[in-house]
């Protein structure tokens, strides 16, 4: 049987700008002023609530912690954030489809979900790529979930730290 190849990403800090208004180039503008900085931005989602204001999430690495915060402050008022949020002590797991046991995207993240459901893991968020999945829970949980997803999703797993 192949293993399957499951990678961690630990320490990352999820910032999250609430109230981001919904125009164009809002979101170029922010993530400009973060590459301006040399911050590189691990995990990103935006969420738009139709006409209304929407919210932008990213991850970093617990290292850029201070320097983000101070492009985020610098940031706001320009942008027009309402407000920022920030979550600590979180951590990526990635794994590869093609190693896995399920055929789709939506079998593999359904299997994925319900194994940690059973476990009690509580899943920040979850996204695929066409060959990846992505999943963001708190660093704690970290090693018990790699295992699980192992488990479930094909035995004896390589588990390699990024």
């Amino acid at each position: 049987m192949n293993e399957i190849l499951m990678t961690r990403r630990r320490k990352i800090v999820r910032f999250t700008c609430h109230g981001v208004p919904t125009k164009p180039g809002t979101a170029g503008m922010l993530f400009t002023a973060l590459g301006k900085e040399s911050i590189n931005i691990l995990h990103m989602f935006n969420t738009e609530h139709g006409s209304d204001d929407g919210d932008i999430s990213f991850s970093v690495a617990e290292g850029y912690y201070d320097k983000t915060s101070e492009v985020l402050n610098e940031m706001k008022d320009k942008i027009g954030i309402e407000s920022i949020t920030v979550q600590h002590n979180l951590a990526i797991l990635s794994f590869d489809l093609e190693e896995t046991i399920c055929e789709t995207v939506v079998g593999t993240m359904t299997l994925a979900l319900s194994a940690l459901a059973k476990e009690h893991i509580d899943v920040k968020h979850i996204a695929a790529s066409r060959n990846r999945v992505f999943a963001v829970l708190s660093d704690e949980e970290a090693d018990t979930a790699s295992y699980t997803l192992s488990r479930v999703l094909k035995e004896d797993p390589i588990i390699h730290p990024i």
